[in-house]
């Protein structure tokens, strides 16, 4: 009986690359995402796990029915204190 070779990587899925009409809003809003440093896809693949996860939220919470979209969904967002330049004036 043949054992499996245990060095051999396991086989992974290929997932095809989703392509999408790049419109003014799309690059604005992709633009905004990119502001914190991040790369093209790495920002759409953020876009889609926030959405994804609010929407998932709104159906497990009853807030509208499974599979629809929200009228409105917003962000609550915790103010981050961020250290101010020191005043340079004399």
């Amino acid at each position: 009986m043949a054992t499996k070779n245990p060095t051999r990587r396991p086989v992974r899925r290929r997932v095809s690359p989703v392509s999408v009409p790049r419109t003014e809003t799309f690059d604005a809003a992709l633009a905004a995402i990119m502001r914190t440093g991040m790369s093209q896809a790495a920002a759409v693949r953020l876009a889609v796990e926030f959405l994804a996860s609010g929407l998932e939220s709104a159906w497990s919470a009853g807030a509208v029915p499974d599979a629809t979209v929200p009228h409105l969904m917003r962000v609550t967002v915790q103010r981050q204190d961020t250290p101010q330049p020191a005043d340079q004036r004399v």
